[in-house]
């Protein structure tokens, strides 16, 4: 058995937290011993984990200042506070920042290290202080047997600004298929109007995720005379933020923040189009679920969108990753009423290459590599 263990931050709403749990819930259990570790606190999707899945909370709750008090420990001192003792073959650190450093402290030369990045711009903090290769960080990254981008343009953004190529891998995001199209199903808690175009996104709110420029977007392309309703899936720092300029634009009957929903499929399902305004991501997991499901995706020019959207716009439209790129990109897509129909079929055409076995395979013989290297 392969002893591996997943560290991350915690098992929130997020994006990448949800694609762990896809990953390890559908790993083979015969060959690999999993223990998932999140470092402050659990979050709502522990849960989902299957019951051979074995779960360690440390700080649950989260004591306040632990983050400042984080940069000031060793590294060693933080692995022998996380993980102590116990053997691994593989050590994972699927979040950028805290985790690889805790892992980069194992005393152990003969400990496997691998770095998950799901995030390919440096303005997000994902390579703070890269360029500098004295730096901590740089260092913790150094020490790992394989650095992991979700997608071809984290890895190359990884590359560009650290220089290491040597070590560099591209694993997609693992999305359990079967229970993403069995749980859009069910009905969703909020009606769809059948006389406005629906539009939906599922995110936490975020700056990262451009929100308050999809609300300017939508809001200019009402007053030209598409009936949109907008529905907005996640909670997060900016709600309070959002929710004035909503009252400000006065579109309080039409643009929604639905908040958190354990099913967010069952909205994405029903909507017309998908709409990802997001001013950054790795691979965005709503955009994959998205295509998996077979709803036509407007996308800033993102990490990953063209990966899964295609160069050339062939399963989804990519557009400038700007306020008048979204504008550009709805439009367009809106306009003739034959691209919703048309985008709808490439993406279920699309969806074949996020097929769960897939992902799985290739971050299972991943690991057996790293083991063996």
């Amino acid at each position: 058995m392969i002893k591996i263990l997943f560290l991350i931050n915690t098992l929130g709403g997020g994006g990448a937290e949800r694609v762990l749990v896809n990953l390890v819930n559908n790993m083979d259990t015969s060959v690999f011993d999993i223990t998932v570790e999140t470092m402050f606190g659990e979050g709502v999707n522990a849960a989902l984990l299957h019951k051979n899945i074995r779960r360690i909370a440390k700080n649950d709750p989260c004591p306040p200042g632990i983050a400042y008090l984080f940069r000031f420990m060793s590294e060693r001192a933080l692995y022998k506070h996380f993980i102590g003792n116990e053997h691994y073959d593989i050590l994972v650190a699927y979040m950028h920042g805290a985790p690889v450093k805790v892992i980069a402290g194992s005393p152990d030369a003969n400990v496997k290290k691998i770095a998950w990045l799901h995030n390919g711009d440096p303005a997000t903090g994902t390579f703070f202080r890269f360029w500098n290769k004295e730096s901590e960080a740089f260092k913790a990254y150094a020490r790992c047997d394989a650095v992991v981008g979700v997608s071809e343009s984290v890895s190359a953004a990884f590359s560009k600004y650290t220089g290491n190529k040597k070590n560099m891998r591209v694993v997609y995001n693992t999305n359990d298929v079967c229970k993403i199209t069995q749980a859009a199903k069910m009905p969703a808690d909020i009606p769809f109007d059948k006389n406005s175009i629906n539009l939906v996104s599922v995110g936490r709110l975020g700056k990262e995720k451009g929100y308050e420029r999809l609300l300017t977007v939508c809001k200019k392309l009402r007053m030209e005379g598409l009936p949109l309703t907008v529905n907005i899936i996640g909670s997060g720092s900016e709600e309070s933020t959002l929710r004035q300029l909503i009252a400000e634009q006065e579109a309080t009957d039409w643009f929604h923040l639905i908040g958190f929903r354990d099913n967010p499929y069952a909205y994405v399902a029903k909507a017309d189009l998908f709409v990802c305004s997001s001013r950054t991501e790795g691979l965005s997991t709503a955009v994959t679920e998205a295509v998996i499901l077979g709803v036509p995706v407007v996308s800033t020019d993102v990490s990953g969108a063209k990966e899964i959207l295609g160069e050339n716009n062939e399963y989804g439209i990519v557009t400038e990753n700007s306020e008048e790129g979204i504008y550009s990109g709805i439009k367009q897509m809106l306009l003739n009423k034959n691209n919703l129909t048309y985008y709808a079929q490439k993406a279920k055409e699309r969806a074949s290459f996020f097929a769960t076995e897939k992902t799985v395979k290739e971050a299972e013989d991943l690991f057996k590599a790293v083991l063996n290297s």
